[in-house]
């Protein structure tokens, strides 16, 4: 799924980069791949959530199946991501601590998208929902992906810097899809995440509705909410 949408896309972003834009102009470069994430790279997104979920509940996920789910959510994974983004950068322009809170806060929106098939606002308010106590957790998640994803840049960009002879549109594709594909486990890191914190909850809302004998529920496994 990652290969397929996001090959094309990064021979096409690093095409672009060293033979159309100005070797200097990092904002414009910036802008483009930001531009093919936002609009492309979401269905890519998508997809491997829904394989993670899919996995999760003992199925068998199809590229297929996964490329459908991954299109058929793009309209609830754009307007979820534009409304974060708007949420944590109003927060950052405020102070760096509310912009800090509202990221950790709102990490589950897309995973919430996919599987719960709701955006907008009511991604987010889920997401503020299930991330309820457990800021610390989110936080120290959002730390070691950080931390990972910080490597894979650094496995993109010095390959360049120390190798003169591997400065090439080629590479420089290559080397971007090896980031693709570890962004691509945070995203199932993330899901792993609210898949955990949805199952709670589900026990907890069970053993308020239906108390055995003790004041213990009966555990349930969660309903599947893709399809």
């Amino acid at each position: 799924m990652v290969v397929v949408i996001w090959l094309p896309l990064d021979l096409l972003s690093s095409y672009m980069d060293f033979f159309v834009f100005d070797p200097e102009d990092f904002r414009r470069s910036f802008r483009f791949s930001q531009f093919l994430d936002n609009f492309v790279g979401i269905i890519a997104t998508a997809g491997v959530i829904s394989i993670g979920y899919s996995a999760s509940l003992g199925s068998q996920p199809s590229f297929g199946s996964a490329l459908s789910v991954g299109a058929s959510s793009w309209g609830r994974m754009w307007w979820t991501r534009f409304l974060t983004g708007l949420a944590i950068i109003f927060g950052l322009l405020l102070l760096i601590i509310p912009g800090v809170y509202l990221f950790v806060r709102l990490a589950l929106v897309e995973p919430v998208a996919v599987c719960e098939r709701v955006s907008g606002p009511d991604a987010l308010r889920r997401s503020f929902e299930l991330t309820e106590g457990r800021f610390w957790q989110v936080f120290c998640l959002g730390l070691v992906l950080g931390g990972v994803m910080i490597a894979a840049v650094v496995c993109v960009v010095l390959p360049s810097i120390l190798i003169p002879a591997a400065d090439h549109w080629l590479i420089d594709a290559a080397t971007s899809l090896l980031a693709d594909l570890v962004g691509a486990y945070g995203t199932l890191c993330v899901l792993c995440a609210y898949l955990s914190f949805s199952e709670v909850q589900g026990l907890a809302e069970l053993g308020r509705e239906t108390p055995l004998a003790g004041g213990l529920a009966m555990p349930t496994e969660m309903p599947p909410v893709l399809s």
